[in-house]
């Protein structure tokens, strides 16, 4: 009896100790090209399809090695084009940004000491303010976003990871390919 509870308590001051090893804190940022499909009809003009500089700052707790939760604030800069032709030979200027905040259930797959994979699930919650010539409109919402990743660590603190977003926003869509750099806080 007393065997079985002393090895219970070295058992679990164990599992203890190697889930919160592997649990630290991180803060990162990306830059990259955020690419909008923008429908502007209701603006009177067409569609939009252009890419724009995204960028993004992230923080995130990896309770282990295979799992992290992660907030993000976005901010895709506008995509513009000076003409679109909204009917046969009547042409109009527009653009499209967006901003958004994001929260994340990260699982990692750790494929060497240095090299890791990441696929994220989670959601995004949006605002986007689109224009034809002088016409402003808005557009917002909350919508599934998803996410895979490669990173490689220089050192255990500070590694660099390349990344594809995607957000069902309704309108404008919007996929981003970014690359970042992320500290761990050991």
């Amino acid at each position: 009896m007393r065997f079985t509870v002393i090895s219970l308590m070295l058992g679990s001051a164990l599992l203890a100790s190697i889930s919160t090893a592997a649990a630290e804190s991180y803060v990162g940022f990306g830059v990259g090209t955020a690419s909008y499909k923008a429908d502007l009809t209701s603006l009177g003009g067409g569609n939009l399809d252009d890419d724009g500089t995204g960028t993004k700052l992230y923080i995130g707790y990896s309770f282990n090695k295979y799992f992290a939760a992660e907030a993000n604030a976005y901010n895709f800069a506008e995509a513009s084009v000076g003409a679109i032709e909204v009917s046969p030979g009547i042409f109009a200027s527009a653009s499209v940004s967006m901003k958004g905040f994001g929260a994340y259930a990260v699982a990692m797959y750790p494929v060497s000491k240095k090299v890791n994979l990441m696929a994220k699930l989670g959601v995004l919650n949006w605002d986007a303010d689109l224009q034809v010539n002088d016409i402003k409109g808005e557009n917002d919402g909350t919508d599934a976003a998803y996410a895979l990743s490669a990173s490689y660590a220089f050192t255990k603190e500070l590694s660099v990871a390349a990344e594809w977003e995607s957000f069902n926003s309704d309108n404008p869509e919007l996929s981003m390919l970014s690359l970042g750099f992320k500290f761990i806080f050991r």
